[in-house]
């Protein structure tokens, strides 16, 4: 399986694990699944450490902003929610960057930030405000 997710309730936490090549409906299935879910957590962990992305392009990246717009029905669940994306390689990290870069142009009221290192994701999470 491409993509894993274990969920941390003590920290309203997701982590999503991504490995081997993914493709976008890889991607695309699993925010459908965090975002119907019958309880949102707060945070997000996208660790795309061991992920091969070769299979994407930057106008995915724009297919996932759109698809995340679909959910605002359910964004004051999370109001004030942030997403973590750990990107080892210049590809995850520029592919990232460009989902973060769409994000805030659409002004979702959540914080995407990319990371190259793991425990620096995990301490913006575990931040307040």
């Amino acid at each position: 399986m491409p993509i894993t997710s274990q969920v941390d309730q003590t920290k309203n936490l997701v982590i999503y694990t991504l490995t081997g090549d993914l493709t976008l409906d890889d991607i695309q299935s699993t925010i459908k699944s965090f975002w119907e879910a019958h309880e949102l957590t707060l945070n997000a962990l996208w660790d795309a450490r061991r992920a091969k992305l070769t299979n994407l392009k930057s106008s995915d990246m724009e297919s996932l902003t759109s698809l995340i717009g679909q959910y605002t029905h359910r964004f004051e669940e999370r109001k004030g929610g942030k997403s973590a994306v750990v990107a080892s390689s210049d590809l995850q990290y520029g592919l990232s960057r460009t989902v973060g870069t769409l994000y805030e142009i659409e002004d979702f009221p959540t914080q995407l930030k990319v990371f190259r290192n793991m425990d620096e994701a995990i301490q913006w999470l575990d931040q307040d405000k």
